[in-house]
């Protein structure tokens, strides 16, 4: 039975450090594409305002149509900031997440 305790010990082993190399890898390529979706974000989480600004700018100028037109354009900005600031959220839980199976797989080690 000490034969086969001593290779399964072995196996888990190098299973734990494999797991552990890949945990670090994922890790990794998580903080470079979540700093690349801040930073993209950062760049334009403006936009939205300035285009409000923008609107009741020229508002006094549009007909009632192209209020409208403006309004749903308005909508949509909202909308696409709202989920491009949801991703930068989640992607920030996915690598805090990931972090954590980390440390655990370090400790298994």
């Amino acid at each position: 039975m000490g034969l086969f305790d001593k290779q399964e010990k072995k196996l888990r082993k190098e299973f734990n450090k494999k797991n552990t190399a890949y945990c670090r890898e994922g890790v990794k390529d998580i903080e470079e594409l979540h700093d690349e979706l801040k930073a993209a974000y950062e760049n334009l989480e403006n936009v939205n305002e300035e285009f409000a600004t923008f609107r009741e700018k020229i508002e006094q100028k549009l007909s009632e149509e192209e209020k409208g037109k403006m309004d749903y354009f308005s909508k949509k900005f909202r909308k696409i900031d709202k989920v491009a600031r949801d991703a930068v959220r989640d992607m920030k839980d996915l690598l805090r997440n990931q972090k954590k199976r980390l440390r655990e797989a370090m400790n298994d080690e």
